[in-house]
């Protein structure tokens, strides 16, 4: 990041060497050359993600050797990532302070403005973006206490924040706007509009006059405050009103103090249902995997679902973790070989069926936990260690070079590698051709070979009968028996 402000980065300890040699006070002339080129520098840094910002202003005041000029630029990029508008800028600044100013490293002009900073610290430092969403202890309309985000529970949808007044004109134009877009997203969100006042008429005439909310795919509570239990102040920085807040279904800060057009382009973002095994997720896996040149071992994958697993449950990150870990069973499921599916029955095992506190949305039931149970069940069809079913197939028996047409009952194969296969399959044809060169190469060999599309044509029951009793999602599919007749191996490729 550095490198791309090079220039700057030269002009400020251009400036700073200047200083130092003219005085032990700054003059005006300084401090506005060195205050516009900060300015500068910070507005070039825009939408750089906070940890970059964090870097880059310690490195600006670290390089300040002259107190003075190191307690200027201190204090103007704690002043600009204050009063910034970006989202996510106050928490460069709370960085700021933490790291110089709160064991005095670098002093504040005076007292009032150290404890007015520490003020903001505090009052915004558990309501960062990324923060998991304090628990707030509250009371409905009714009377009846509400806890929101406690015990580290999932929601199974987005939330929304919205603190408010009943005296504050901005929060009645937010309210007008915020009901206009409620009653018309398409999304499923829960909205906790929470009064900050004293006032139950003046709570209730506020609902009525601009906050009733028809739209089924919202949930409302109106909530306040009354006995002042739940210091909602100091968990979410509410100095003043209006304040919006998004959530998403892990409990994670989302957006912070936001206006209704910021909310909605968040809502964009965080509370579509997420659709995995997408094309860009199932690119994704296609590059993790090429190392592997697209058949990777069992272990391979159980390294791959552990490491996933690691850098995001370990970090208590469990929306990523959901969506990683879904995509991965998503793209899992529909390849082909045998290190693939015994990853993917670990994947099940070990992180879904092993997680049940991390799947507990509808949508988790609908789209992973339902899919996961019919992989599951694929996967157990015909099995190893077991006999093929008894059930009678017209294919092709390939013993040698020669080939012939057969109906056999597939319970009676020994030492025989069956392969279903279908016409336009590209894969297939690969694996039919290494078929052919290997029963060239080894007369001893056995092969029977079953078209699909041949068996639903003409005997459409035998069909439907083989789909019931073998994985056939995804072809060809091929197993082998050994002399006893029983299954010692299943989704073999011949390729490898």
């Amino acid at each position: 990041m550095r490198t791309g402000f090079l220039t700057i980065i030269i002009s400020v300890t251009a400036l700073l060497s200047i200083e130092l040699t003219a005085s032990a006070q700054l003059d005006t002339a300084v401090t506005n050359a060195l205050g516009a080129k900060l300015d500068e520098y910070m507005d070039i840094l825009g939408t750089e993600p906070a940890d970059v910002k964090c870097g880059e202003a310690d490195f600006l005041i670290g390089s300040c050797s002259d107190s003075l000029v190191r307690q200027f630029t201190a204090m103007r990029l704690f002043r600009h990532f204050m009063e910034s508008k970006l989202m996510g800028d106050e928490s460069v600044a709370i960085h700021i302070f933490d790291n110089w100013f709160s064991d005095g490293k670098v002093k504040m002009p005076d007292e009032t403005d150290f404890m007015s900073a520490r003020i903001f610290a505090e009052f915004n430092r558990q309501s960062l973006i990324g923060n998991k969403a304090p628990e707030l202890y509250l009371e409905d309309i009714s009377g009846s206490y509400v806890s929101l985000f406690g015990d580290g529970k999932r929601n199974d949808r987005p939330s929304i924040l919205f603190f408010y007044d009943s005296g504050c004109a901005t929060c009645k134009m937010e309210s007008i706007m915020l009901r206009s877009l409620l009653n018309g997203t398409e999304y499923p969100v829960d909205l906790y509009a929470v009064y900050t006042g004293q006032s139950r008429e003046g709570m209730e005439e506020f609902i009525s006059g601009y906050l009733c909310i028809s739209n089924p795919q919202v949930r409302v509570r109106y909530l306040w405050d009354p006995m002042s239990v739940s210091d909602f102040q100091m968990k979410y920085g509410i100095l003043q009103t209006p304040g919006i807040f998004l959530v998403t279904r892990d409990g994670t800060i989302a957006g912070r103090k936001l206006d209704v057009r910021a909310l909605e382009r968040l809502m964009e973002i965080h509370c579509k249902p997420y659709e995995y095994g997408g094309p860009e997720s199932s690119a994704f896996y296609d590059e993790v995997f090429a190392v592997y040149a697209g058949h990777p071992g069992c272990d391979d994958v159980k390294s791959i679902c552990d490491a996933i697993a690691a850098k995001t449950l370990e970090k208590k990150d469990t929306l990523r973790f959901r969506q990683m870990t879904g995509d991965l069973m998503y793209w899992l499921g529909a390849s082909r070989g045998e290190g693939v599916k015994c990853g993917l029955d670990y994947l099940i095992d070990r992180y879904i069926d092993g997680k049940p506190a991390v799947w507990t949305s509808s949508e988790d039931s609908l789209k992973i936990l339902s899919y996961s149970e019919i992989l599951s069940d694929l996967s157990g069809m015909s099995p190893v260690g077991e006999r093929l079913p008894a059930i009678k197939v017209t294919g092709v028996m390939k013993h040698g070079e020669n080939g012939k047409v057969k109906a056999i009952r597939l319970d009676r194969l020994r030492g025989t590698t069956l392969i279903f296969h279908t016409e336009g399959c590209g894969f297939c044809a690969a694996e039919l051709a290494a078929a052919d060169s290997l029963a060239s190469a080894d007369r001893k060999s056995r092969f029977f070979l079953v078209d699909i599309d041949e068996v639903m044509n003409t005997d459409p029951d035998t069909a439907y009968a083989l789909f019931g009793k073998f994985d056939l999602t995804v072809m060809p599919y091929i197993t082998e028996t050994d002399r006893k007749g029983l299954v010692i191996r299943k989704y073999v490729s011949l390729t490898l």
